[in-house]
């Protein structure tokens, strides 16, 4: 592998990619479940769908916020 193509795969790259593989496993199948609901089951409660429409998207940002994040923020020099 040529080094600059190497260079683009260092840890960080490396590991964002992998948490965006696990995100997508984890939340593509919910979506396709509250946006596929009628097709899976034959009755349809609209209630769920509209508050899962809120927190997945507030469970997604939190998920990719906490890990990476530091009380106070700033660099410390």
């Amino acid at each position: 592998m040529p080094n600059d193509v190497k260079s683009m795969f260092t840890p960080h790259v490396r590991w964002c990619v992998h948490r965006a593989i696990v995100t997508m496993l984890m939340v593509g199948p919910l979506l396709t479940v509250i946006n596929q609901w009628e097709r899976l089951w034959p009755f349809d409660p609209v209630w769920w769908k509209v508050a899962l429409t809120f927190v997945v998207p507030f469970l997604v940002s939190l998920s990719g916020s906490l890990p990476g994040g530091r009380v106070g923020g700033g660099n410390k020099t």
